[in-house]
């Protein structure tokens, strides 16, 4: 059998990642112009007679860890994510010996499904932070529209990776279609049988229950799975 190909790590979205944090730290560096020195001394003063709080100028330390923290933990889990796909992809069939030609082609295909997509998404979705971690640390007000905007980006750029690996995986099925003898159990953990109209399936062991990736409803599963972890990991980002 011919041996299957290394799948190249995206490296041109990931140098575009690693540009943007570059001119996002001068950006941040340029915004600190805007930024008083001190506050007036009978500003300081009222503020607190009247119980109020001060919180010192912002230190350029902490404005570019604001403002790349969301590029650089998207391009750490990505770069990662490709490597480890990258290796994987060459080692195939050291890994599973038992596997048949049809098996180990359908596996390589969906790791290269998911490196063709995650460059993308991870470069876009690093943009989107780091424009919005700019404008929260600037010195401009943010109106609660914006954020919401910011919000909506993410959802609908997570919604799109999640469609295209759907078509990606639908091309791989037309292409190298499951033969008979073929386990509906793919790459040893994702259950994928057209043909099985369920959506959860529990498999012959008794012990372990699956989503059938065949079925749309699924795939809208995996978003909903997805997205609060995207939410969750804005907070953070936007309230540090």
């Amino acid at each position: 059998m011919k041996a299957l190909s290394k799948i190249p790590v995206p490296w041109t979205w990931y140098l575009g990642i690693m540009g943007m944090i570059v001119m996002s730290i001068v950006a941040a560096l340029a915004m600190l112009k805007y930024f008083p020195n001190e506050m007036p001394t009978q500003v300081n003063s009222g503020l607190f007679a009247l119980g109020g709080s001060y919180s010192p100028p912002m230190s350029s330390q902490t404005l570019i860890a604001r403002v790349v923290a969301g590029a650089v933990l998207v391009l750490a889990i990505s770069l990662g994510t490709s490597t480890l796909i990258s290796y994987r992809s060459e080692n195939l069939a050291a890994d599973h010996p038992h596997a048949s030609a049809i098996q180990l082609a359908r596996r390589w295909s969906f790791l290269n499904n998911v490196q063709s997509c995650l460059g993308w998404f991870s470069f876009f979705l690093a943009a989107v932070l780091t424009i919005s971690a700019l404008r929260v640390n600037g010195p401009g007000p943010v109106s609660a529209f914006e954020m919401a905007a910011y919000v909506v980006s993410i959802a609908v750029l997570a919604w799109v990776f999640v469609i295209s690996l759907r078509r990606g995986q639908l091309e791989i099925d037309r292409a190298i279609p499951i033969r008979e003898d073929d386990s509906a159990l793919k790459w040893g953990i994702i259950y994928h049988n057209v043909s099985d109209p369920r959506v959860f399936i529990e498999l012959d062991d008794g012990q372990t229950t699956v989503i059938n990736m065949a079925r749309p409803a699924s795939w809208g599963l995996l978003g909903l799975m997805i997205l609060p972890a995207v939410v969750i990991v804005g907070i953070i980002i936007y309230g540090s």
